[in-house]
């Protein structure tokens, strides 16, 4: 069953996931050693193993995300093919297939973020009349 605000909140976690993940891989390589000659009781060794099951942590979630949402838009692609408008089915396929956000899809389609937010609406409300089983919430 293909869960279109499911989908939606899968996207929106990919993005953050993957910042956090950027973020943590930034402040990996910014963890260098302290030469003074005072012990430090081995808190770099500390830093530097939290970063690195940190990071390891966040790719395995992104992993599951990615996973779950590729699920998803096997199902979803086929079903968007049976939508009327040709603008609809260009809006779902980037918004639901290829992740990208409503204004992305303004910019690429050369509209207003509010025709994208339309069109979306729109197709969302036909792909349901014309598929029932899709939750659209």
């Amino acid at each position: 069953m293909v869960d279109l605000y499911r989908m939606r909140r899968l996207i929106r976690q990919t993005v953050k996931v993957q910042w956090k993940l950027e973020q943590e891989e930034a402040r990996a390589t910014k963890t260098t050693t302290i030469l003074t000659g005072m012990p430090r009781g081995g808190s770099q060794h500390n830093q530097v193993q939290d970063g690195a099951i940190k990071i390891s942590e966040l790719k395995e979630a992104y992993s599951e995300v990615l996973t779950e949402l590729e699920q998803m838009r096997k199902e979803l692609d086929p079903l968007i093919s049976d939508l009327a408008n040709p603008d609809d089915r260009a809006v779902m396929r980037l918004r639901y297939i290829r992740s990208c956000s409503p204004e992305d899809i303004a910019e690429a389609i050369n509209r207003t973020d509010r025709s994208v937010y339309y069109y979306l609406s729109r197709a969302e409300h036909e792909i349901v009349k014309l598929h029932p089983d899709i939750v659209r919430m």
